[in-house]
């Protein structure tokens, strides 16, 4: 599913740790918690997970070790690949992919199976093209591109933002209605 993700193991909680000193992580994961309403929600791909706790919500990801990190900590993260979920259909209210697609190798599968297990909507948020892939990416687009992609397998926009970053491309927060 991912580039040989070992974020985990070289860096263990690196955002539990953000959470405590970083301020434009703290913003971050405040905005996310501010946006998302809905209180059944899965986290997709959602690692080490502060996000998930903070917000109160399930999460799911591939790598035992952010898995392992996640329950230490006392979120509620489960050992599972995107692209087969392991929940039934329309179980949550939402699904919130942080930091998520462009890891995945075959993100059109990752949105089927988020639209699979969603009654409501899908909440996304990542990094814009523009600056190349790094380590852990397979690939990045810009706002029309992620648009169609994810309008293509049965979702409509509801809102797009763009959260500038020095040097660097914008950061983009997407929710999209399940039609």
């Amino acid at each position: 599913m991912t580039v040989d993700f070992n974020k985990y193991k070289k860096y263990k909680d690196y955002h539990w740790n953000w959470y405590k000193n970083k301020t434009s992580y703290i913003v971050h994961v405040d905005r996310i918690k501010d946006w998302i309403k809905e209180k059944n929600v899965l986290d997709v791909g959602a690692g080490d997970r502060l996000i998930t706790y903070v917000v109160g919500i399930k999460g799911v990801d591939n790598d035992p070790t952010a898995v392992a990190i996640a329950q230490e900590k006392g979120a509620d993260v489960i050992l599972g690949d995107a692209h087969s979920l392991p929940f039934k259909d329309e179980e949550f209210d939402s699904v919130f992919m942080g930091d998520t697609l462009e890891h995945l190798k075959d993100p059109i599968k990752a949105l089927i199976e988020a639209r699979r297990v969603l009654k409501y909507y899908l909440y996304l948020a990542g990094p814009l093209a523009g600056d190349g892939l790094e380590k852990y990416e397979y690939q990045k687009w810009t706002v029309e591109e992620l648009k169609e992609k994810v309008e293509s397998v049965g979702f409509i926009k509801e809102e797009i933002s763009i959260q500038p970053r020095k040097n660097r491309p914008g950061y983009f927060y997407a929710k999209f209605k399940k039609i």
